[in-house]
């Protein structure tokens, strides 16, 4: 019996410090709540901890939207403030998604706010939009442009001999694959050639010729035309040329006196003349030029042309495969660059160029991505949880409006412009 009552009093002692224990780790939960509550100024949080929230059910046009999606609201100062976020989807497989958005921040009115819906695909361009945004990228730009400033003449003394040497030893090598290349692919290039003479030429480069061209050109250059005429014809003496072509073809004459007569004409004659008229000639060649060129019809026809022969897909494909031959699998050209850029000339340039560089370097890896100092740069850390672990991919941005928005037909609207995934600060008032 005194062994059963040492139990109960164990027991009641154990259940009593437990008691305690749960009830100041409650108060002192509460206590450090209110305090961080206070030092981040955000009735949001204190309201979502307090289970103070609003309901609104709202229609996803996107069909993306998921639980627990965040929703963001601007403030105003480039600052933003999440205010809800989605509760539950309520999938249709005959309409839209319908959602249900938790809204827990009592300073702002849910009523007045439109919905917008952003995706972030994990993008190079979106990394880069996240990685520098414009203000980062000027100081970059501005560290980049200082230190080439400052050591950019060394950087060209180093490095042109190299570049110089490079393209002196690859060029042979690139125009022997390219001969070679074009030899291999001759066939190709003659049929490319037949399709484009029936297709282009024939069809659409001739009637050009035809209507637009040739009218021009009969309208610039006809004038000068006739006056050398005229005027060469003044000079020919056709006695000359009769009496030394009948004695051309007398018995036993073999002097070509009809060939000599010619040479001696344009030589004498002729030259002088269309040399009289050289400004007259250059003239209408301008003129003609000119005229062509500002033709829209020809100016049109040329461009359909030139879209149609770089769309063509054969001529891709085969200019591809060419650059393929002379650049890509040149191995002769690869042995040439690596002996260049391996060399202890280029060696000993790299690590001069690094050691200016150095310091730079640093300071934009610091920009990028943190110090020890101040921690993990934000948009880094926003990077490594979209890249890797495959977060922050949706959101809403509730936008304020000057109307009351009926709940009826509360749409969330598919953002039209992309933005960055909203970085808040929660412990920034932190000491």
């Amino acid at each position: 019996m005194r062994q059963k009552a040492c139990r109960y009093l164990g027991l009641l002692f154990w259940a009593t410090a437990s008691v305690s224990v749960v009830y100041a780790l409650s108060r002192n939960v509460k206590d450090r709540h209110n305090s961080i509550a206070n030092q981040y100024s955000s009735p949001s949080l204190v309201s979502y901890l307090t289970g103070s929230s609003e309901h609104l059910r709202v229609i996803d046009t996107s069909n993306r939207l998921q639980e627990h999606d965040p929703v963001f609201i601007p403030l105003g100062s480039g600052d933003w403030k999440q205010v809800g976020y989605v509760d539950r989807v309520f999938p249709s497989e005959h309409s839209a998604t319908s959602v249900l958005i938790t809204w827990y921040d009592p300073q702002f009115d849910p009523s007045q706010v439109e919905f917008e819906y952003h995706y972030s695909r994990g993008s190079i361009e979106e990394v880069l939009r996240m990685m520098l945004p414009p203000e980062k990228r000027r100081r970059i730009q501005e560290r980049l442009a200082a230190a080439f400033d400052e050591h950019g003449k060394e950087f060209l003394h180093a490095f042109v001999p190299l570049v110089q040497k490079s393209i002196e030893q690859s060029m042979p090598i690139m125009e022997l694959e390219l001969q070679a290349s074009l030899e291999r692919h001759r066939s190709e290039f003659d049929g490319l050639a037949e399709r484009w003479q029936q297709e282009v030429i024939r069809k659409k480069l001739v009637p050009l010729a035809k209507s637009e061209i040739l009218p021009i050109v009969r309208r610039n250059g006809q004038p000068t035309a006739e006056a050398i005429g005229r005027d060469v014809w003044e000079r020919a003496s056709l006695w000359r040329f009769g009496w030394r072509a009948v004695y051309d073809k007398a018995p036993l004459t073999s002097r070509n006196m009809v060939q000599e007569e010619w040479r001696r004409f344009v030589e004498q004659e002729a030259v002088p003349v269309f040399e009289s008229h050289i400004d007259e000639i250059v003239e209408s060649i301008q003129d003609t030029l000119v005229e062509i060129a500002t033709n829209e019809q020809v100016r049109s026809e040329l461009k359909r042309v030139a879209e149609q022969i770089a769309s063509d897909a054969d001529a891709k494909a085969l200019a591809k495969e060419i650059l393929k031959d002379t650049l890509v699998d040149n191995k002769h050209l690869h042995r040439v660059w690596q002996d260049v850029w391996q060399s202890d000339e280029a060696q000993q340039a790299i690590d001069r160029a690094g050691q200016k560089m150095e310091p730079v370097i640093r300071q934009i890896g610091d920009e990028l991505f943190g110090t020890r100092e101040t921690g993990i740069d934000p948009m880094f850390a926003l990077v490594l949880r979209n890249q890797v672990f495959g977060k922050d991919r949706r959101w809403l941005v509730a936008r304020p409006t000057d109307q009351p928005v009926d709940d009826a037909g509360r749409r969330v609207r598919i953002a039209a412009e992309p933005m960055v995934y909203p970085v808040i600060h929660m412990a920034k008032n932190l000491p």
